[in-house]
């Protein structure tokens, strides 16, 4: 025991010296490190920030035409995209573009000849992106009061003379309309036969629907609008109401596109957001081309609870097969977008400028409608394009 006791003494004696002789050293002069020295480990990635989601508030109207919204937030490419939709529904176009004037709204369904009435009274209205091009412009006659341009051509065998005949039995006649969005159409139809606007008589409605409702009502001759109410009158009063023309008498008017309108303030502040929408109505206009049936009972149901018209899945289907064309990007590059295609846009837009008594003099529409340059820029996003053309799920 005193042995171990002593080799404890003499191993503690031994530490105590050797630090003693450590402290007394002098101090050693520091060696500057290398520049890559101090980096011990390699660098770790920074973490990924979230990406900041961006509030767009949607006046969103009881159109076929512009229910992608309803689509990408039931599929979730809002939340994807970064993007928080809030929906404010309203029956037509003209209230929604007084609620982007004083600043309620930031994005509503439009077209370029229904901004047209607001040019003056709005001139910072942009459409700046195409849904689709509409065909389903038609004017609709009483039963046993009126003959279509089909009946006319079975009499001449000439299509000039039919549709000269279909336009001529307009004259003296009353239409309900709502003239912000179609008295330009209308205007149209009517030169195509010789007529003016003064040789009909119309009484214009706030709303499409209460115009339509007013003809069911047994007001007025003629009847011409958007098409949830068109669907309504031949499908549900068959007995009453009877198709006149659609193309056949509209001519160079019947080409029409279906469009979103914001701010140029707007615009200017949310490009990137901007975008990303153009990428949802083309993600969901491929949808309407390769897996329909898909989407056809959400934009159903987001029908028949704000337009007041019930309409079936398999009619939607129908009316989506002939009077609407959604395009992709890439289809929309070799007609809506392309100066020498007959569906160029502009063809359209120059043509009802040219019949439009409503535009103020030297009204510029291609200020109001930078419809090419807003897809040039999408085409220049390869990341956007990549995401509309990935797998549908």
């Amino acid at each position: 025991m005193r042995t171990k006791r002593l080799l404890i003494q003499t191993t503690l004696g031994l530490l105590l010296m050797s630090m003693a002789l450590i402290a007394c050293q002098p101090a050693a002069t520091p060696v500057a490190e290398p520049p890559t020295a101090a980096v011990q480990e390699p660098a770790q990635p920074e973490p990924a920030e979230e990406m900041e989601a961006v509030t767009v508030r949607v006046a969103r109207t009881p159109f076929f035409d512009y229910q992608f919204f309803e689509v990408a937030q039931a599929f979730g490419w809002d939340e994807e995209l970064g993007i928080v939709f809030e929906d404010t529904w309203l029956t037509q176009s003209g209230p929604a573009m007084q609620a982007l004037a004083n600043g309620s709204i930031d994005l509503a369904g439009s077209c370029i000849v229904c901004n047209y009435p607001f040019y003056e009274s709005i001139p910072e209205l942009r459409n700046f992106m195409t849904v689709n091009q509409f065909k389903g412009f038609v004017v609709l006659g009483r039963q046993g009061q009126s003959k279509s341009y089909e009946e006319y051509l079975a009499e001449l065998n000439d299509p000039e003379a039919a549709q000269n005949a279909a336009i001529q039995q307009l004259k003296g006649k009353t239409f309900p309309i709502y003239e912000a969005n179609y008295l330009p159409l209308l205007t149209a139809v009517l030169e195509q036969g010789g007529l003016a606007i003064t040789d009909i008589n119309t009484i214009n409605f706030p709303d499409d629907e209460k115009a339509a409702l007013a003809m069911i009502g047994g007001e007025g001759d003629f009847y011409i609008g958007g098409l949830p109410s068109e669907i309504n009158l031949l499908q549900n009063h068959p007995e009453d109401f009877k198709l006149i023309g659609g193309s056949e008498i509209l001519g160079p008017a019947g080409l029409w596109y279906s469009n979103i309108t914001a701010t140029e303030s707007w615009l200017a502040e949310n490009e990137e957001a901007a975008l990303k929408i153009m990428a949802m109505a083309y993600r969901y206009n491929r949808y309407v081309q390769e897996d329909i049936q898909k989407i056809l009972p959400l934009v159903a149901d987001a029908m028949n609870a704000h337009s007041g018209v019930a309409t079936p899945v398999e009619d939607l289907k129908f009316i989506f097969d002939t009077f609407l064309d959604f395009r992709t990007y890439q289809q929309d590059a070799e007609t809506c977008y392309n100066p020498e295609s007959d569906l160029f846009w502009e063809a359209s837009a120059t043509y009802y400028v040219a019949k439009s008594a409503e535009l103020p003099e030297g009204a510029d529409f291609k200020l109001q409608n930078p419809l090419n340059e807003w897809f040039a820029k999408f085409l220049a996003r390869q990341d956007l394009l990549d995401w509309v053309d990935q797998p549908l799920d």
